[in-house]
């Protein structure tokens, strides 16, 4: 483990912990690939940041190039990612079996986020927004506000 990474326990429980976006963000093109992305807040304590940003991402690949599969990632402090789902035809795992197809990385206290574990829901929709979407259901994260808004407040529309 990395001396100033997260435990299992820690990355688990901000897994289970009730999370929400502000909204859906928008598909924004860069150079190399396409990406989504969002700051993740706590349910508890609205408008409190959890040091979390989920990601999807959808590589470009070149003219007749078959492309390549979109991924998301569940990432604490932009640099440990303590969830992941992504996709390859065989992927090793440290702590048990290869995994084929698509697969979700677990963070761990000795292998960090190079334990997979087959995806469960497997993914229906692989675009870019599908993968965001699987992740929100996934890992725990509503879009919108909470009722009550930021700080408590009561939130007219």
């Amino acid at each position: 483990m990395r001396p100033d990474g997260p435990t299992q326990a820690e990355a688990d429980y901000l897994v289970k912990e009730k999370k929400y976006v502000r909204a859906m963000p928008d598909v924004i093109e860069g150079q190399r690939e396409f990406r989504m992305r969002a700051n993740v807040f706590r349910v508890s304590e609205p408008g409190r940041p959890t040091g979390l940003v989920l990601v999807a991402t959808a590589k470009k690949s070149p003219p007749g190039i078959p492309r390549p599969w979109p991924s998301s990632a569940l990432e604490l402090s932009g640099r440990f990612r303590i969830r992941g789902l992504n996709y390859a035809i065989l992927h090793d795992c440290p702590s048990g079996p290869s995994v084929e197809g698509w697969h979700e990385h677990i963070w761990t206290n000795q292998y960090e986020d190079h334990v997979v574990i087959k995806a469960t829901p497997r993914p229906r929709d692989t675009s870019i927004r599908g993968m965001f979407d699987w992740s929100l259901k996934k890992w725990n994260i509503k879009v919108g506000e909470p009722k009550g808004g930021r700080n408590g407040q009561r939130q007219d529309n």
